[in-house]
């Protein structure tokens, strides 16, 4: 049982101790306000020191709040003037320590004798906390780059997971600078939704055409001729045409480039990707041509690998040349962050159910890369069982309602077909 005057003494210590602290943090809030907006990383410095003394300020409030409860607790004591010159003693200190370390006392409560308690006061009273508010100037190190703005001013997308962020941060920079972006990788990585996400952050209107879906590219570049009675024949520009005259400058995604089977598209695109920046709508030398936007950027994506029909093996090297942004191999994400793109693009998904599909997912995608299967397992697959997981369906089931049709038995043969199901059992009820 503690008296008046060492409740008053230690309490009044921790109440000290907050009390200094709160005026630190109001000393930060006020340089941070003295700094112009463009400040990003002085900004952001002092945001992260007030946030850890947030953090400490929260805890000494709590060790206070604790303390006061605890000595409520406890039957008042008969005052006497002697005990005001007491401060600390070995019980009270003993005491405090059991209420503030609980794991640690029940360690050493056997260990440590009645004078160390004793000692330990004495040393408590005579070096009472007096730490005064330091007038500090954080150190900045300021990175006006254009990589160094954009990683202070804008968060990576939650709905987008990247293997490395800078390449999420060179992107946006390629943007900034109208370097086109060529981005290579399997089906269903996410090229597409990445190309969406970054023209929503650019703020840029987005203008998406697959290539994948046509055998006459130039009706889709350049458009075509029509004809009615009342106008007879005449020539209705593309989709594509408009996207290159917007002027609020155009995020185009010219989509699986190399699913091309005429060789026409890089004919009609090279002097819209090279430094001419037209498209002409014929071939004759007084042609109609079509002068782009200042600043319409592209953002191609292309599938290359054994297992796409009608792709291209590789790019030819003046489709390459003409996007100076660079080439991004896109590959499928790590299984932890590939599991975190799961939850956060289906809410309520188990972390058991999405840690199970990507771990099929690395075992399929292994026996691919092993030569052992034709065809891996997309991003986009995993989605859809984890849709089909929340909604009710046995994982087993989904994996075999999704994955399944990918691997269809041929001519007899049903080797992959055989290593699938295999795989989908191996991930249990």
């Amino acid at each position: 049982m503690s008296s008046r005057s060492e409740r008053f003494a230690v309490i009044g210590d921790l109440t000290t101790q907050l009390v200094k602290m709160q005026d630190k943090r109001r000393y930060l809030v006020e340089c941070r306000g003295k700094l112009s907006r463009d400040d990003f990383y002085a900004i952001e410095e002092y945001n992260k020191q007030i946030k850890e003394l947030d953090a400490e300020i929260s805890k000494k409030e709590k060790e206070v709040k604790d303390m006061r409860e605890t000595y409520a607790t406890e039957p008042e004591e008969e005052y006497t003037p002697d005990e005001e010159l007491m401060m600390y003693d070995a019980y009270n200190v003993r005491r405090m320590y059991r209420e503030l370390f609980p794991e640690e006392y029940n360690d050493i409560r056997y260990d440590v004798m009645l004078d160390d308690w004793g000692a330990l006061a004495e040393w408590m009273t005579n070096n009472r906390y007096t730490e005064e508010v330091e007038d500090i100037t954080p150190e900045i190190v300021i990175d006006d780059s254009v990589i160094g703005k954009l990683k202070s001013s804008v968060a990576i997308p939650e709905e987008f997971k990247f293997a490395d962020n800078m390449t999420f941060y060179t992107m946006l920079r390629n943007i900034f600078r109208n370097k086109y972006i060529l981005v290579t990788g399997p089906s269903g990585c996410g090229k597409s939704s990445l190309g969406k996400i970054l023209a929503e952050i650019s703020n840029k209107p987005f203008h998406q055409f697959n290539f994948g879906d046509t055998m006459n590219p130039a009706a889709k570049l350049l458009g075509d001729t029509k004809y009615n009675q009342e106008d007879g024949t005449w020539f209705k520009p593309s989709r594509f045409v408009s996207a290159l005259e917007d002027n609020s400058g155009a995020f185009i995604m010219l989509d699986e480039v190399t699913r091309d089977r005429t060789g026409d598209l890089g004919n009609i695109l090279m002097p819209v990707l090279d430094g001419q920046r037209y498209l002409a709508l014929d071939e004759s030398d007084d042609a109609d041509i079509v002068k782009l936007d200042t600043n319409v950027f592209f953002f191609a994506t292309a599938n290359i690998g054994r297992e796409y029909l009608g792709a291209a093996n590789d790019l030819d090297r003046a489709w390459k040349d003409r996007f100076t942004g660079g080439i991004y191999e896109l590959d499928y994400l790590p299984q932890n962050k590939e599991q975190e793109l799961l939850q956060n693009r289906v809410p309520h998904l188990e972390d058991d159910d999405a840690r199970r599909i990507t771990e099929f997912a690395k075992k399929i995608r292994d026996l691919y890369k092993a030569e052992e299967l034709n065809v891996a397992v997309s991003t986009r697959m995993c989605l859809a069982v984890a849709e089909l997981v929340v909604d009710g369906m046995t994982l087993l089931e989904a994996l075999k309602h999704t994955v399944l049709p990918f691997y269809p038995i041929t001519a007899g043969d049903d080797t992959d077909r055989v290593k699938v199901i295999q795989a989908i059992q191996s991930m249990g009820d």
